[in-house]
């Protein structure tokens, strides 16, 4: 008998002090998997019922149902009022007096039956390929479990926990934050023993006001009460001083909490050598030495963007802390690929090469992005291009830092601005081209066959799409191998 066979559904609802209503038996097991969107659920999934800002999901359980839902978590409220209609679905249903809260509890109590190592990793910047690389380099040595999508919030990480499967040995959670106490609600629910911070920068200012209030919330992460190791980004000077002053820090040595500083100088894993290559196929890889003492291990992986190198340090710290020997960390390095949208190289029409950077932006990623562009090796008759959506939740330092990112942008040859953000900047350099309001409205009132031979980023705030021109791009050379006029 599993763990999941003795996690029935009368558990939970003991769990969460609520009486399960369902025709089926008492004893049914609980989902292996719960949603929050009913076009993602598929046959024996779990729909949790959550009222958003835009839409309540009480109103899609009858689309939950259809496609598959065998059991419904909802508010006491709206089961009250629409039982008899409900209970005729032939599905089980727990009512609680919040879903959300409802669903940390399951999943507190499912991570206390299964008892794994959980590494949670939170940073401004590199949070979901570290999860990435780390979950790549540990499966083949172990059980280990993460969320297939950025799962960051406090129910994303309730989703990614009530997926865990019961022989799980480690789960790695990502932590993300716009508000203050955010993360310290993550870990007081979900004890992390391994934490990772990867980066303070400006992002979500419009939230955390400042850049102290960035790090106050990312070294929320500290306060779990089952920490044993935190690796930091010792590159970092606002960084590293709140770890060497704050008073947890100080606690933490005194319990025996290792803490390892990952970075190019004065770091318990230190990063030289990084090397970044483009062969002509445009396939790129990433060359990066990490000194640990008098030990070097070298390491190649196919990445472009040379800001990876220090994900790399952060996953083999974690690697290395839960046991996995170096030579099988190296192995599997050579297989990893980046998620889509976080600097993966296609090949476009017209001879262009299309850099998609388009899951988000922030001020630390987008000027990543550029330099990465003009690092890059192209043939002399290509031409460098940005295209940058706005960045959002900076709050009053909006403009500024959009300001700063033109500033940094000066040395491409062309830039196309997407979003009413960039519109607080008075001063642009003259290779910007425009600002449109939207992708629609841009990839209406130009045309894109006019790229040609040019490396092309795409960098933006998620809410913008820019993923959208990409494939109008990646058209156009389907368009020019039907059309022998080679017109778009």
């Amino acid at each position: 008998m599993t763990a999941r066979d003795i996690f029935t559904l009368k558990r939970a609802s003991h769990f969460l002090g609520s009486e399960i209503f369902t025709e089926r038996s008492s004893g049914e097991c609980m989902p292996a998997n719960f949603r929050t969107d009913s076009r993602q659920v598929t046959p024996g999934d779990g729909f949790i019922a959550i009222r958003g800002a835009r839409e309540d999901g009480h109103g899609y359980i009858k689309d939950a149902v259809k496609a598959g839902a065998a059991c419904i978590m909802l508010s006491t409220e709206y089961f009250g009022k629409h039982r008899e209609e409900l209970t005729q679905l032939g599905v089980s249903f727990i009512p609680t007096d919040d879903p959300i809260t409802g669903a940390v509890k399951l999943a507190k109590a499912w991570l206390a039956e299964i008892s794994p190592k959980v590494i949670g990793i939170t940073g401004s910047v590199g949070k979901t390929t570290t999860r990435e690389f780390l979950t790549l380099a540990l499966k083949d040595s172990f059980k280990t479990h993460s969320a297939i999508k950025s799962y960051n919030t406090l129910i994303g990480t309730s989703l990614t926990i009530l997926s865990m499967p019961p022989d799980t040995d480690i789960l790695i959670l990502e932590l993300g934050t716009n508000h203050p106490g955010e993360i310290r609600e993550m870990v007081k629910n979900f004890p992390i023993s391994h934490a990772i911070i990867t980066e303070v920068s400006d992002a979500h200012l419009e939230g955390l006001g400042s850049i102290e209030g960035v790090l106050a919330a990312k070294m929320e992460i500290i306060e779990s009460e089952a920490l044993k190791y935190l690796s930091y980004n010792s590159d970092n000077d606002l960084l590293s001083a709140a770890v060497a002053r704050m008073p947890e820090g100080e606690k933490l040595k005194k319990n025996g909490i290792r803490q390892i500083g990952v970075g190019y100088s004065n770091s318990a894993i230190r990063i030289s050598d990084v090397r970044q290559t483009v062969n002509s196929l445009f396939e790129p890889n990433l060359f990066v030495t990490l000194s640990i003492g008098e030990k070097k291990v070298v390491c190649g992986a196919p990445l472009f963007g040379k800001q990876h190198a220090r994900n790399i340090g952060f996953a083999y710290a974690a690697s290395s802390e839960m046991g996995q020997c170096d030579e099988a960390f190296a192995e599997a390095a050579k297989t990893f690929r980046l998620p889509i949208g976080r600097g993966v190289i296609k090949k476009g029409g017209n001879e262009c090469v299309l850099i998609d950077e388009t899951y988000n932006a922030s001020p630390a990623s987008v000027s990543h992005a550029i330099k990465n562009l003009l690092e890059m090796e192209i043939p002399r008759d290509f031409r460098r291009v940005a295209i940058l959506g706005g960045m959002r939740e900076l709050g009053d330092e909006s403009g500024r830092l959009h300001e700063v990112i033109l500033n940094r942008a000066a040395l491409l040859d062309e830039v196309y601005l997407i979003g009413h953000e960039w519109n607080e900047v008075y001063r642009k350099p003259d290779i910007v081209r425009g600002v449109w309001e939207s992708v629609g409205e841009f990839a209406s009132g130009f045309e894109l066959c006019e790229f040609q031979k040019s490396a092309i980023l795409f960098k933006g705030s998620r809410s913008y799409e820019l993923e959208r021109l990409m494939t109008r791009l990646e058209y156009v050379k389907n368009v020019e191998a039907e059309d022998d006029g080679g017109k778009c």
